[in-house]
């Protein structure tokens, strides 16, 4: 998670983290605007603190892959020195996949919104494959 700068709250399924575009952020492009592609990166990388949360708990870890980005909608771009709040929430989970809207923002301007599925397999999982 290197691109989000920190998480402001979690409650249940619900996470909001936040990353200012510092000139030198790996999403943002040679003009100093965020890559369109980022706004799913951040929300990708939001949607992984949920779990990220529930390990520091001493829950089982898990490793997460992107299945799907579905419904996404841009309206505006963000840029260099601007502070963007990320929120996600799970709107449904189905055994190992969680189904995810999320919206990104600056101040009271919309920017993206969408909806993600996840894949979480449990770290022990993996590992078991993997042999």
């Amino acid at each position: 998670m290197c691109c989000i700068d920190s998480i402001l709250s979690i409650e249940g399924p619900r996470v909001q983290a936040s990353v200012k575009l510092h000139a030198d952020h790996l999403l943002l492009d040679e003009n100093g605007t965020l890559d369109r592609c980022g706004y799913i990166e951040l929300a990708a990388q939001a949607a992984c603190a949920l779990k990220g949360v529930d390990a520091a708990k001493g829950r089982e870890s898990a490793t997460a892959l992107l299945a799907s980005v579905n419904n996404f909608q841009l309206f505006d771009d963000a840029g260099t020195g601007e502070t963007l709040l990320i929120s996600v929430a799970i709107t449904t989970e189905l055994a190992d996949l969680s189904m995810l809207e999320f919206n990104v923002a600056c101040g009271q301007r919309l920017l993206a919104r969408g909806e993600l599925k996840v894949f979480y397999q449990a770290d022990n999982e993996r590992s078991i494959t993997a042999q």
